[in-house]
């Protein structure tokens, strides 16, 4: 039988998942319908609701169903996670799922039978597990993978040792540990049982030459912007790397895994989306620019004729910035710094620079200024969630691993934006970037652009 690669397998599972969660949401309520109507109306308080009511709700409850489902990371493959890990996710996206429709219910003031959304709770549980169960198997004869994926571990600490010890303890076939590969000068020939098989500098050609299906980075000595110049270097997209580090300890993307030793592990994934995802992602900037657009337009109007009577130079701001593969084009701003100040002045780091206008203050703590760029975004020169995008000639002195960046558009806001902005350094916000061009997903599109939100409430980091 032949392999499929991991990635082709990942992605059979997501659609045969969600498949399965549609099919199961009419099934499960029509169940629910004739238990609540027929079986046990005897029994219950009268009831005199129609079905079409609840018919007409259905493709919200889908969107509420799938939301829930791929924010509890139910929609990637099962990796050590086991059965208990499956439980607790599925009962966390029920949890929420069951919050939601409540607040959906309240806020579209419409009467549903609380008899009927806690049955149809009830029995989604049981019933999900077994579809999911169902979808695995189908994806499993449709594109079958490698059982014992051939692991190759980095490190030679604590850190690794409990790695490579809970890797041993999985449930099932335990993964083949094809080598350990040394972060500082050693003279040992095996490491927990592993032969050690080389230094971090031939890291790149150990990968292809053993044929690794997965690497655990798990030297918490290793320099972050190493790890991923390495992982740039590896031609072989079908690997999955895994980062055992403190480097992405955020809400978006640590898994805290129990079988392997409690230790925050940050699956890097393969950062290239198929062409459904930049089709819906584009009809997605296009639609949410032009409604935001609509809805913003007169508070804009507002402030470009304040700036504009300010007499403080052209309300917006114009410069050259590198987009989707090293292009340029012109970037807009509303005006917030002197009209004296460079074009390519360093940026502002407190509120008190003197080279910020009155209303540039405002304008700079409210993100307001990064209005205009809807039409950015509309003009397909940036999107609306991506990398920061950089001044020319600081994309010039990028290295091999930071020109990843421009492998998809700039972003109005990003992980940069919700992890600190102007907090953290350059360095920093070049490796946020570089995990969510490998993880990319209409998902993690929704959850910054909530957390953007409530960030610039916050107003944190804003300059």
């Amino acid at each position: 039988m032949k392999l499929a690669p991991a990635r082709r397998s990942d992605r059979i599972l997501m659609i045969l998942l969600i498949v399965a969660d549609l099919v199961t949401i009419p099934f499960v309520f029509m169940l629910t319908w004739v238990l609540r109507t027929e079986v046990f109306a005897s029994i219950l308080p009268g009831f005199y609701h129609q079905l079409s009511l609840y018919i007409i709700v259905m493709p919200v409850v889908a969107v509420l169903w799938v939301f829930s489902f791929a924010r509890a990371g139910l929609y990637g493959p099962k990796r050590y996670l086991g059965n208990m890990g499956e439980l607790q996710k599925l009962l966390k996206a029920f949890v929420f799922l069951l919050v939601a429709l409540m607040a959906a219910s309240y806020l579209a003031r419409l009467e549903f039978s609380r008899v009927i959304l806690f049955m149809f709770i009830g029995i989604s549980m049981p019933v999900t597990a077994f579809s999911r169960y169902l979808a695995r198997k189908i994806a499993q004869m449709i594109a079958p993978v490698r059982e014992v994926p051939r692991i190759l571990v980095v490190g030679t600490g604590e850190v690794a040792s409990r790695v490579i010890t809970a890797l041993r303890r999985l449930p099932g076939k335990s993964p083949e540990l094809v080598g350990v590969i040394s972060s500082i000068a050693t003279e040992k020939e095996q490491f927990e049982g592993v032969k050690i098989v080389t230094s971090i500098d031939d890291i790149v050609e150990t990968i292809d030459k053993l044929k690794v299906d997965e690497v655990f980075f798990a030297a918490l000595e290793l320099d972050r912007s190493k790890i991923l110049e390495i992982i740039s270097m590896v031609k072989n997209t079908k690997i999955h790397y895994r980062l055992v580090t403190d480097l992405f300890e955020i809400a978006l993307g640590v898994t805290d895994v129990d079988e392997l030793a409690k230790l925050p592990i940050v699956e890097i994934g393969y950062g290239e989306p198929g062409s459904l995802h930049r089709i819906t992602k584009r009809v997605m900037d296009i639609s949410i620019s032009i409604l935001l657009l609509l809805f913003l337009f007169p508070l804009m109007a507002v402030i470009y004729s304040i700036q504009h009577l300010g007499k403080s130079g052209s309300p917006i701001f114009t410069q050259k910035r590198v987009g989707l593969k090293g292009m340029e084009f012109t970037f807009y701003k509303f005006r917030t710094m002197k009209p004296e100040s460079g074009e390519y002045e360093v940026a502002p780091i407190s509120m008190d620079d003197s080279r910020v206008t009155g209303i540039g203050r405002f304008l700079r703590r409210t993100s307001l200024d990064e209005l205009p760029q809807l039409f950015n975004v509309l003009r397909g020169e940036m999107s609306l969630v991506g990398p920061r995008p950089e001044m020319p000639f600081i994309v010039e002195r990028y290295t091999s691993w930071q020109r990843h960046r421009l492998d998809v558009k700039p972003g109005l806001t990003g992980m940069w934006q919700i992890m600190g902005r102007k907090e953290l350094p350059l360095h920093d916000n070049l490796e946020y970037d570089y995990y969510y061009i490998r993880n990319q997903s209409l998902m993690l599109d929704f959850t910054i652009l909530l957390r953007t939100i409530a960030t610039i409430f916050k107003g944190r980091g804003a300059y």
